[in-house]
């Protein structure tokens, strides 16, 4: 990366990690890392698994994902905040949102 790096207070991902592949999250961990200064935060928003479930209605989402391609799907928080640890970033507080959707929030260390 250039100019920026650790010089960044916000990184913001709405709606990407279930329609992406895995390695778009894995992308987004480390780059936010790189971006953000220590303290600053990393925005996610979108549905979740919570304990490898959610709500039928994500369930179903889920499924019509991954039909049209394997590599997309709901994912499970506790897979996302693992990657997240492993690049320096801290589960910082979850949110409940409407449509069955989370605000996760994660602060640089």
């Amino acid at each position: 990366m250039g100019e920026g790096v650790g010089e960044v207070d916000l990184v913001i991902c709405i709606n990407m990690i279930h329609i992406a592949p895995w390695s778009a999250t894995l992308g987004l961990m480390s780059c936010a890392s790189a971006a953000l200064k220590p303290g600053g935060m990393l925005y996610c928003y979108g549905p979740y698994k919570v304990g490898g479930t959610a709500v039928e209605s994500n369930l179903r989402f889920d499924l019509s994902l991954r039909m049209r391609d394997p590599s997309w799907g709901v994912r499970d928080i506790e897979e996302v905040t693992k990657v997240a640890k492993e690049n320096g970033l801290e589960l910082w507080r979850t949110v409940e949102m409407p449509a069955n959707n989370l605000s996760v929030i994660f602060r640089k260390e």
